[in-house]
Formats: structure tokens, sequence, C-alpha cells
């Protein structure tokens, strides 16, 4: 009987730490955003048909100052899409669905690829975010669908 309590008392806790990891994923998926693994690849599709951006992962930290930062991350894996904004200077911390939504129209206005030299994409990204001039580090993470992984930074 003790043995058993414990083993419900474990999966409770472990089942509760799985949910509060997840509060980031994106529910509503539009149907235009496919989980970035091609499921149907027996049928000649290519992986990077499948994502609605030209990167399945995408992490952005800019610092204006010591307690002020803008950061917002977006992953398109298998297991789903997950997506989370954190402005501090707009005191707005988002995540899921919300911050996809928000996130989403500035990631389609993002043209750089893996080629594409660094200034490039500091530049679109200071562009595309309205980033304001005063920030003092700007930093991007990506992986794009192709599988390369890439970063890209820029210090004042």
């Amino acid at each position: 009987m003790l043995r058993n309590y414990k083993m419900l008392l474990v999966f409770s806790l472990v089942a509760g730490l799985l949910y509060g990891c997840n509060k980031d994923e994106v529910k509503d998926v539009p149907t235009n955003a496919p989980a970035g693994e091609n499921t149907n690849q027996q049928a000649g599709e290519n992986v990077t048909d499948q994502v609605p951006f030209n990167f399945i992962e995408f992490s952005l930290d800019v610092d204006y100052s010591a307690t002020e930062s803008y950061e917002a991350e977006y992953e398109n894996k298998k297991n789903g899409i997950e997506a989370k904004l954190e402005d501090d200077r707009n005191n707005e911390k988002i995540q899921g669905d919300e911050a996809y939504t928000k996130l989403e129209p500035l990631f389609k206005q993002l043209t750089f690829e893996s080629t594409t030299s660094n200034d490039e994409v500091i530049e679109q990204v200071i562009k595309v975010f309205n980033i304001t001039d005063d920030y003092q580090s700007i930093e991007v993470e990506v992986e794009f669908a192709d599988g390369t992984e890439k970063e890209f930074k820029r210090l004042k």
C-alpha cells in the first residue's frame, strides 16, 4: 500500500512538472504552420517546404541596460511550436498562442538566409523588430530549415 502511494505521488509530481514546462507551447497553430519535422518524407517532400519561415528556431536577445531587455524565442520542432516574448520596456511577458500571434508577422518580414552577412541580419532584425538605437547588444541565434545553425551579434 505504501509503495503504491509513493508511486502515485511521484507520478503526480512528474505530471505537474511536465505541465508547467509546456506553457509556452502554441496550441492554436495555424494550418499553414506545420511542425518542423516532415512526416511525409517518403512522399519526397522536402523538410524546408514544411516550415512557415526559413528557420525552425529563432532567438533574439536585445540588452538595453542591466535591467532592460527584449527577448523573443520561437521553436518549430516535431513536437509542436513554442513561442515566448519578454519586453521589459513595455512590461510584457507573453507566451504560447499570444506570443506567436505577435511574432508571426515580424518573422514573415525576415528574409535573411544562412549565407547572409552578420551586419545584414542585424540590420534586418533592428528594422523588423523596431529596436531603438539605445541598445547595448543584440544577439540572434537561428537554426535554419536546412539544419544550419548561426549566431549573429552586435555590441555597441
